[in-house]
């Protein structure tokens, strides 16, 4: 009798283990992953586009409404099994060029940049009728008439 108590204690110890080892912490890394001494090579005045491109690689965007910035962004976040990620830290590399396509400035923002922002959750209304459940179903019938098959154009 002793003997399968023990047999259970370990069996429920092995579960409980495996099932702790699942809620480990990860680490992600996204977006750009900047190497400093990349970065470090890129000078103001002497780097051009296509140095800055073959140096850093593609940028992770570019400028919306002014073509001349180049932003590298990265972000590491930490989740705890099924919670919400927290993200720890969050890099912008931002490149401005001249019109000449020479490098003008080179900035850095980081986390004290960033903004909580809430999206609205209203919806905004379509136009139309709107059918109840049994509307829905029963609504075609007798909208149809069983003349034979659909031909384009009727």
């Amino acid at each position: 009798m002793r003997r399968q108590t023990l047999y259970g204690v370990l069996g429920l110890a092995v579960v409980a283990v495996t099932g702790l080892g699942g809620c480990a912490q990860t680490v992600d890394k996204r977006g750009y992953l900047m190497d400093e001494n990349l970065v470090k090579e890129i000078k103001p005045g002497v780097d051009n586009r296509a140095s800055v491109l073959a140096v850093l690689g593609t940028p992770t965007l570019a400028g919306t409404f002014d073509e001349d910035n180049w932003y590298y962004i990265s972000r590491t976040q930490e989740s705890w099994a099924f919670f919400r990620p927290d993200v720890v830290d969050n890099k912008v590399l931002k490149i401005s060029f001249d019109q000449s396509g020479n490098v003008k400035d080179i900035s850095r923002v980081g986390m004290e940049a960033a903004r909580e922002i809430s999206p609205v959750s209203d919806t905004t209304p379509t136009r139309g009728k709107e059918l109840g459940f049994f509307e829905q179903i029963f609504s075609n019938i007798g909208r149809f008439s069983g003349s034979g098959p659909a031909t384009p154009g009727n």
